[in-house]
């Protein structure tokens, strides 16, 4: 499936387009299509209506800064302990083959092989430029926080990436700012008793680069779902 930079004309079309993409282009989004998907994605629901989300909306200078910024401290060789692990450890099945596959597919489409592991650590640097995305987003939330309201904010990130789509943009939801909080709380307005908890980019996608040809596996129905009557 080759990437598909239309608007979407529904929910369902919205779904069936959307990927994670890993390559923007540098035009900018119209201030008034990002208000209009954010303002419309706070509509998402929340038990207790808690909304327990605080958005860090990035674009020019202070996007800029803040790439070069992490960049910077990742050349340096810095490590910092996640505010959350990206996965459960060990993995189990089927699990652990649907995320291996998933690498393995998308170094295949940019032809990285197995044993290049520089090659392999510098695409993944990528996520610290938000993949060149002229918007970044950090999301945040309080650290007394509940799994429940940590499903609610994956509510919220679903809401975007389908605004996004209604709007021929592109998402790439990214747990791995996690990885990196410290540039968020150095460079943005983060209170002491919040934390980060997921980034996203979002822009047009770069229909020319292969690792946004990446449309990736689904399990069936037969798989996850059980039916009772």
């Amino acid at each position: 499936m080759t990437l598909n930079t239309d608007k979407s004309p529904s929910v369902t079309d919205a779904l069936n387009t959307r990927i994670t993409c890993r390559d923007f282009l540098d035009t900018p989004v119209p201030d008034e299509v990002l208000m209009r998907i954010l303002n419309t994605a706070l509509r998402s629901p929340s038990g207790g209506n808690l909304q327990p989300w605080k958005l860090h909306v990035m674009t020019g200078e202070t996007l800029t800064k803040f790439k070069a910024t992490c960049v910077e401290r990742m050349m340096a060789g810095k490590q910092e302990v996640p505010t959350y692990p990206a996965y459960p450890s060990p993995l189990w099945e089927p699990q652990r083959s649907w995320r291996y596959k998933l690498g393995e597919d998308m170094y295949a489409k940019i032809g990285i092989e197995k044993d290049n592991k520089m090659g392999r650590l510098a695409w993944l640097a990528q996520n610290g430029k938000f993949f060149e995305a002229p918007v970044g987003i950090i999301i945040t939330g309080d650290k007394r926080l509940e799994q429940p309201q940590y499903m609610d904010i994956g509510i919220l990130l679903q809401s975007i990436m389908l605004l996004a789509r209604e709007e021929g943009l592109h998402t790439a939801p990214q747990g791995w700012w996690r990885n990196w909080s410290s540039v968020s709380q150095d460079l943005l307005d983060i209170p002491e008793e919040e934390e980060v908890l997921v980034g996203m980019s979002l822009g047009y996608g770069n229909p020319e680069h292969k690792v946004n040809d990446l449309y990736a596996d689904r399990a069936s129905l037969s798989e996850l779902a059980k039916f009772y009557k």
